[in-house]
């Protein structure tokens, strides 16, 4: 620096600094709700399928009174179709609560990945999912207040007690919510009205939500796998024949077919292998073109070849299938986040997801996920930080905001005010310190140019060894000077030869020993 910096020096600095940091907090708090306007304003000029689709979505939401929990509709028929083309944009809104009932549990549910099932559909045609209607089974609570949902005696893994909150849907669609492989829950009645779905009754104060206990035995095909249980898998020849109906298109049916042909080994690696195929030849993606206005399944498999969890779930039980295995599609939750002061796992919207599930004899249901490991968080629950809580009301089932995120005020107003005043200040700051230039004097004659470039560092190089080389002194006698004091640099001959002839012997300058002799100048002293 041209002088030692002040006081002055360093609250310009730190003016300068607020007034950034000031105007970043305003755009991060006020620009993103304009951008995300602008956004959705180019994405209909520029990509109107894409548009049409989102507001296709947002449509069926209010058609069913609200997007309910789970995130997951179905129509007045209780069918899912898949969709010919999505534009997907996951909310961040709470929407089930998991506390499990002991340590045991917790730890048994933040070391693999859990999967809270709302229902499941399993006959597929003309690319729509739907459930198997059966006449509505009444239910009732027994002496010890719980209503059983039998498993097999021969499914293996742990069996885990907890308790669920969700919010009651307005479109009055509730339906009961558990880990996968429930078999028990203490409600006073429940009426299933299908193999996979299962309803709750009204409650008569909507607001409070839903709370029941629940015990559940889920099994996923991995766990199943690793105590060498999948060695006898074969396929069903009496299971029921809709759990095994292909799509009726040939095309798309036979290309289902010849995958699952291209699989060789036991059952159990065919699976694996078929799971392997869905990650290696489609992606994870929210967002689908289909511009040619395909099958969504012959889409997903043969052409675009991306969508979310819905489409590998589905092409996994349909491949599943072709090996001659019952299967369904099964949608809920997955992963969620553990709150350890408040001994909960919260689910969001973002994470509801779709997943096979196989059928196997003396075991019951398992869940066969086939969607990619990095579509999915993590590979278990995230946990929150410490002393985080979980958006839980206190009046009702939840006092959240849709957005997840709480109001600033006026806030991003004060800071932006704030950087108005402090970089003024600092830039008037930083005029008034800055070094007055020199003026020049009106009566000096230049008889000599400017140095060359590497003459003009040379003698800035001896200045800060403490030997400055005054204007009278030529090079010759510099360098004397600097031998007398042994720090003559190496190279002193070779600069001396050149500087003088092309300065008295009209030598013609060379760029490039100038050059060499500005790298020489810069590392000496070495």
């Amino acid at each position: 620096p041209v002088r030692a910096p002040t006081v002055f020096d360093y609250l310009a600095v730190g003016l300068g600094v607020l007034a950034i940091e000031c105007f970043y907090l305003f755009f991060l708090t006020v620009a993103p709700p304009q951008a995300e306007s602008l956004a959705l304003a180019l994405e209909t000029r520029l990509r109107p399928r894409l548009a049409a689709a989102r507001k296709a979505e947002a449509e069926a939401i209010l058609d069913q009174g609200g997007p309910g929990s789970g995130n997951w509709l179905w129509d007045s028929h209780g069918r899912r179709p898949l969709p010919r083309t999505i534009a997907a944009r996951p909310s961040n809104k709470p929407e089930i609560f998991l506390e499990p009932g002991n340590e045991a549990v917790a730890l048994e549910l933040l070391t693999s990945r859990p999967y809270v099932r709302a229902f499941a559909l399993d006959e597929f045609s003309a690319a729509t999912w739907s459930p198997r209607f059966m006449p509505a089974e009444v239910s009732p609570a027994g002496r010890d207040g719980r209503i059983p949902f039998p498993q097999p005696a021969g499914r293996p893994g742990p069996v885990l007690a907890f308790r669920i909150f969700h919010a009651a849907n307005p479109a009055g669609q509730d339906v009961l919510i558990a880990l996968q492989g429930l078999r028990s829950v203490a409600l006073p009645r429940v009426r299933q009205v299908a193999p996979g779905i299962v309803r709750l009754d009204p409650l008569d104060n909507p607001g409070a939500g839903y709370k029941y206990d629940c015990v559940s035995q889920p099994l996923t095909f991995e766990t199943f796998a690793a105590r060498g249980s999948l060695a006898s898998l074969a396929p069903s020849v009496d299971a029921p024949e809709h759990l095994l109906a292909l799509p009726r298109d040939p095309g798309l049916r036979d290309g289902i077919i010849r995958i699952a042909a291209g699989t060789q080994g036991p059952l159990e690696q065919r699976l694996a292998t078929l799971r392997r195929f869905l990650h290696e030849n489609c992606t994870y993606s929210l967002t689908v073109l289909n511009e040619d206005g395909l099958d969504p399944l012959e889409n997903f498999l043969f052409h675009e070849r991306r969508g979310h969890c819905e489409f590998f779930a589905t092409a996994g039980a349909l491949l599943a299938r072709a090996l001659g295995i019952p299967s369904r599609i099964a949608y809920g939750w997955s992963g969620g986040r553990w709150f350890e002061t408040q001994n909960l796992f919260e689910f969001r919207a973002r994470e509801a997801h779709a997943w096979t599930e196989l059928y196997i004899e003396d075991v019951g249901w398992v869940i066969f996920d086939t969607t990619p490991p990095g579509a999915l968080d993590a590979a278990s629950s995230s946990i929150a930080g410490p002393g985080e809580r979980a958006p839980l009301g206190s009046g009702t089932f939840l006092d959240y905001d849709d957005g997840a995120y709480p109001s600033l005020g006026p806030w991003p107003w004060v800071a932006l005010v704030a950087g108005v005043v402090c970089l003024p200040l600092a830039l008037l700051i930083i005029n008034l310190r800055r070094r007055p230039p020199r003026a020049p004097d009106p009566d000096a004659v230049r008889l000599l140019p400017d140095p060359p470039r590497y003459l003009a560092r040379f003698k800035g190089a001896t200045a800060r060894l403490g030997h400055p080389m005054p204007p009278a002194r030529t090079l010759r006698q510099h360098l004397d000077h600097l031998r007398r004091h042994e720090i003559a640099p190496e190279f002193a001959s070779d600069l001396l030869a050149y500087h003088y002839g092309v300065t008295y012997a009209n030598a013609p300058a060379n760029p490039q020993r100038e050059r060499d002799l500005t790298r020489a100048i810069k590392g000496w002293p070495g």
